[in-house]
C-alpha cells in the first residue's frame, strides 16, 4: 500500500509589480529547469532517473533538508488485528506549475515483508484479510514531523499542521537573498501566498484488499475502483482519495495513473483559485487568474509524462497515458470555467463574516467536488 500526503500550494507573487522577490530559478513548468537544486529543500531530479514511490512529473524538489521524520512509522491497518505495520517513508517531494499552483508531496510505503507474514498467518488460521485505508490515512496524518527551516527554525509538529511551517520555508527557498529583507514572509506569505491542508492519496494493490466501509463514497468503478473518504481528522469533508486495484502494487496502469494525477493536480489547481477569489475579493490583489492556461499545461504534462530509463512497463504506462488525453474530449477552457463555478464563493463569504468558518468548509468541501467530478468525467471521456 503507498499512501502520499499532499499539501496544495497556492503563489501568486506573479501578480506584485517586482514579483515580490520570487526568484526566475528553477524555471518550473519548462522542458529545463535551469536549476541543480533549491535552497533550503534539495536537489532537483528528473523523474526518469529514479523510479521510486509514486510516479509524479518530469522533474521535482526533494524536501529531504525541509521534512525529517524523527520516529518510525508504524501503523494498525488490518480490520481485526492490531498487527502494527512498519510503513516507511519512500520520498519527500515539492512540485510547482511555473505560475501559481504547486504542491509538497510525502510518500510512504508498508513493509511487503510484514504484510506478507500477515497474509501467511490469515491463510493458515483461514481468517479474513483486509485492510481499512481510513484509518491508515488517519494515522499517517498524526505522524510527528519536524521542519528545518533557512531562518534557523526547527518546528515540531503532526502532518496535519505543518501548512504555516510549509508556507514560510518555501517563501524562504524562492525568494532572493537580496529581497527578503523587502519582502518579508509574514506580509507576502499571508497576501500571496497560501499552503492548504492537506489531503491524502492511499493505492492499494492486490496483495492489501480493502473493507468496504461506508464511509467510502464511490467516485469510479471499472478497471479498478476510486472512492473518497473522511480520514475523521480536522474536520474536513472528504480528504483521502483511494485508489483499489487489482494488479500488483508496482504495476500501476495508465488509467489508475492517470485518475491519480489528473485528480491530485485538479484538486491542486482548484485551491490555488479558490485562494485568488478571496484575496481578490479582499482586495490584496488585482490580475488574472491564470488558471486556464495552468489547466492546459498541467494535460500537456500529462500527456508527455517521461519514463523512467530502461522501465518498459513504465515506458508503456506513458504511452497509454499519453493517448488517454490525446483521445478524450478535454477542453482546458471548460475545465477551467468546471473549477471555477465549484470554487467560486458564495454571497453568504461577501454578507455574513459571522459565517466565516462555516463557509470556509463549504469551499473545502467545493474544492474536493470540483477534483472528484472532473477526474470521473476524465475518466468516462474527457470534459
Amino acid at each position: 500500500m503507498y499512501i502520499s500526503v499532499i499539501f496544495p500550494l497556492a503563489d501568486f507573487r506573479v501578480l506584485h509589480d517586482n514579483h515580490a522577490g520570487r526568484l526566475s530559478k528553477p524555471k518550473w513548468g519548462e522542458h529545463d529547469p535551469q536549476a541543480l537544486f533549491v535552497r533550503g529543500f534539495g536537489s532537483i531530479h528528473t523523474r526518469n532517473k529514479s523510479g521510486l514511490g509514486f510516479f509524479g512529473e518530469n522533474y521535482y524538489a526533494d524536501c529531504d533538508n525541509l521534512v525529517k521524520y524523527p520516529q518510525q512509522t508504524f501503523v494498525s491497518a488490518i480490520v481485526g488485528d492490531e498487527r502494527r505495520i512498519l510503513t516507511y517513508p519512500i520520498y519527500r517531494r515539492f512540485y510547482f506549475d511555473g505560475l501559481t499552483s504547486g504542491r509538497f508531496e510525502l510518500g510512504f510505503r508498508m513493509n511487503k515483508a510484514t504484510l506478507e507474514a500477515a497474509k501467511t498467518i490469515a491463510d493458515y488460521r483461514h481468517n479474513e484479510l483486509v485492510y481499512d485505508p481510513v484509518s491508515v490515512a488517519k494515522q499517517i496524518l498524526s505522524k510527528q514531523t519536524t521542519l528545518h527551516l533557512l531562518d534557523g527554525r526547527t518546528l515540531a509538529s503532526a502532518l496535519v499542521q505543518i501548512m504555516e511551517p510549509l508556507r514560510d520555508a518555501y517563501l524562504m527557498a524562492t525568494t532572493s537573498s537580496s529581497a527578503m529583507h523587502q519582502y518579508d514572509i509574514t506580509s507576502v506569505g499571508s497576501r500571496y501566498v497560501n499552503v492548504s491542508s492537506p489531503f491524502v492519496v492511499v493505492r492499494s494493490g492486490s496483495d492489501t484488499p480493502l473493507t468496504g466501509a461506508s464511509s467510502m463514497r464511490s467516485l469510479y468503478k471499472g478497471e479498478f475502483a476510486m472512492w473518497g473518504a473522511r480520514s475523521g481528522h480536522h474536520r474536513r469533508d472528504i480528504d483521502t482519495m483511494i485508489i483499489e486495484s487489482s494488479n500488483l502494487l508496482t504495476n500501476e496502469s495508465a488509467k489508475e495513473r492517470f485518475a491519480r494525477l489528473f485528480y491530485t493536480q485538479i484538486r491542486c489547481l482548484s485551491f490555488s483559485h479558490s485562494f485568488y477569489l478571496r484575496q481578490s475579493d479582499k482586495g490584496q490583489f488585482t490580475g488574472p487568474s491564470h488558471l486556464r492556461p495552468a489547466v492546459a499545461a498541467m494535460l500537456t504534462r500529462l500527456q508527455n509524462l517521461q519514463p523512467v530509463a530502461g522501465d518498459k512497463h513504465d515506458a508503456d504506462v506513458c504511452l497509454a497515458m499519453a493517448e488517454i488525453v490525446a483521445n478524450s474530449d478535454f477542453n482546458p477552457s471548460r475545465l477551467a470555467d468546471e473549477i471555477n463555478k465549484r470554487v467560486s464563493r458564495t454571497w453568504a463569504r461577501r454578507f455574513l463574516p459571522a459565517a466565516f468558518n462555516f463557509v470556509d468548509k463549504k469551499i473545502d468541501k467545493a474544492i474536493e467536488a470540483a477534483a472528484s467530478t472532473a477526474t470521473k468525467q476524465a475518466l468516462n471521456g474527457g470534459l
